[in-house]
């Protein structure tokens, strides 16, 4: 089922194949390093949606979500969000796209009025993206991940939804 869509990229449902299909085909450039999860000491449901070419319906990559606490009430929740895109589908503004879509959905949709993203401090081809996507650079966390042995610098990137500008310029 198609979410949204807009400028010949949709976010839809994804089945179990649909995931297993980017995971097998996605290169984790900038992923975290394999370790001992703490998903038992945190329980937060992330969420996901399909990115597909919305002419041809080849899987391009998911999506992702969960919520954030900054304190103890609703107005302290915020999104962080984030994307994989298969290597085939980089390049091409598809992440863009994507990660703005995903953020007007979530406004339309959540009464949270914060979202925000993280990535490595390398990655240029992601911070363009989020930038192109509406969000502002916020500044750096250091130390944030590991990847390849070593603590890595991400640089987060917040919109809010009062930040929100419409495609074509109205607030």
């Amino acid at each position: 089922m198609t979410v949204v869509e807009r400028d010949g990229v949709a976010l839809v449902e994804p089945t179990q194949e649909d995931v297993d299909h980017v995971q097998d085909g996605y290169d984790g450039d900038y992923e975290a390093d394999d370790g001992d999860t703490v998903h038992d000491l945190i329980k937060v449901q992330i969420h996901r949606l399909l990115v597909v070419d919305a002419a041809t319906g080849e899987r391009l990559g998911l999506v992702s979500w969960h919520p954030v606490m900054y304190g103890p009430t609703t107005g302290c929740v915020a999104w962080n969000i984030g994307i994989g895109l298969l290597p085939s589908a980089r390049g091409r503004g598809v992440g863009s796209i994507a990660q703005r879509l995903l953020v007007e959905h979530l406004f339309a949709t959540t009464p949270y009025d914060r979202i925000e993203a993280g990535t490595d401090a390398e990655n240029v081809a992601e911070q363009k993206a989020l930038t192109n996507a509406g969000l502002r650079r916020e500044g750096v966390i250091r130390g944030a991940h590991t990847r390849g042995g070593v603590r890595r610098d991400m640089v987060m990137y917040g919109i809010l939804r009062t930040d929100l500008v419409e495609p074509g310029g109205s607030a």
